[in-house]
């Protein structure tokens, strides 16, 4: 799983049917150092832009689909509040 920014929404004026409701986002991985990666991940969720979102690939996203259909490589399977800090918070 990878953690991204969503940076826009993919347009297109033809969709396959298998396809179920849902938006195709341009996300921008995060990466230590660095600019990410640029994926398209379909979203069945409703992430919008600028959003923190957590994105699943290869045969995890394709299991998603139930009925078989495996026409999706990037699945949105959260969308991120907050970042958990590295270290506990102590309570004294």
């Amino acid at each position: 799983m990878k953690t991204g920014i969503v940076v826009g929404k993919v347009w297109a004026t033809k969709r396959l049917a298998e396809l179920p409701g849902g938006a195709l986002l341009e996300v921008a991985g995060e990466e230590e150092g660095g600019a990410g990666e640029r994926m398209i991940a379909f979203d069945p969720l409703g992430a919008g832009v600028g959003e923190r979102v957590l994105v699943t690939q290869g045969s995890v996203a394709k299991a998603w689909f139930r009925d078989g259909n495996n026409v999706v490589d990037a699945l949105v399977i959260g969308i991120l509040d907050e970042q958990a800090s590295s270290k506990p918070s102590r309570k004294t």
